[in-house]
């Protein structure tokens, strides 16, 4: 029994510090708490300097020719540091993928993308309700949007655009220990 515990904590201690040794070393994109309910939170971000993609059927095409970007893959031929979160969303069943810059790259320092694929975007500064939660999810699972849209209404807020994923994590991370979430942008309601 007590090499099952001594076994247990071990791999434990290895998961949390595998943890650290790939999601703690990258930069997160800015933002502040403003409240926190067990899995759900309400965050104000700062503008964020991203890039974007299509999607096609294969996310890993998307993943690949952002990677490139930052990989010298752009007008400058700079390397730029990997950040978190990867974002994921849809729209009109069209998907797209974003990197976030470093906060320290002003709008005017983001180098133009080698490739016409790939897009320079600022999005503007706002209020998410956000859900975190682990697993192997590609999309987040429907009782979790479900859950934060039920937040978002008992929190006399408003739904403002179309909700987003985030994934931390590299594809090697155990289900159990990943970093993903689901954001929906808000707004106070006028009640």
């Amino acid at each position: 029994m007590i090499k099952l515990i001594i076994i247990i904590c071990v791999g434990l201690s290895s998961a949390c510090a595998l943890t650290k040794l790939t999601r703690g070393g990258y930069e997160e994109a800015q933002h502040e708490v403003l409240i926190k309910e067990n899995s759900i939170e309400l965050r104000r971000y700062s503008e964020l300097q991203m890039v974007v993609t299509d999607m096609s059927n294969n996310q890993d095409n998307g993943f690949m020719r952002l990677f490139r970007y930052i990989d010298s893959g752009n007008k400058k031929k700079q390397k730029i540091a990997m950040t978190t979160p990867v974002f994921t969303s849809r729209r009109d069943g069209k998907s797209t993928m974003a990197f976030v810059l470093p906060a320290n790259m002003k709008s005017d320092d983001v180098p133009k993308p080698d490739q016409d694929t790939v897009k320079r975007i600022t999005r503007p500064a706002g209020m998410f309700a956000v859900y975190r939660y682990s697993g192997r999810h590609r999309t987040s699972p429907p009782q979790i949007k479900s859950k934060l849209k039920k937040w978002i209404g008992e929190n006399n807020l408003l739904e403002k655009g179309t909700p987003t994923e985030a994934f931390y994590d590299p594809p090697w991370m155990p289900g159990i220990f990943r970093r993903n979430e689901l954001l929906i942008p808000v707004t106070q309601s006028k009640k």
